[in-house]
């Protein structure tokens, strides 16, 4: 998955949680903007801020799919 497709979930507005889904079958939750990023300069790299404090990085070839967290009520 190309990067700019994960900047466009990220930066809708009002934000929205949203999963990052991986090949192995990981699905990583993130709960804020802030809690992904990566580096201009490495495309294939996005680091992922895990609930517990942590963190994870994951090769964006290996992401295949993201999904949107239902908002409440809907």
């Amino acid at each position: 998955m190309k990067i700019e497709e994960i900047k466009k979930v990220k930066d809708r507005r009002p934000f929205q949680p949203f999963f990052v889904r991986t090949a192995d079958g990981r699905e990583l939750r993130v709960s804020h903007p802030d809690a992904i990023a990566w580096v201009p300069e490495i495309p294939r790299v996005l680091i992922c801020g895990l609930p517990d404090g942590g963190w994870e990085i994951v090769d964006t070839a290996l992401i295949v799919s993201l999904g949107v967290q239902a908002e409440a009520g809907r």
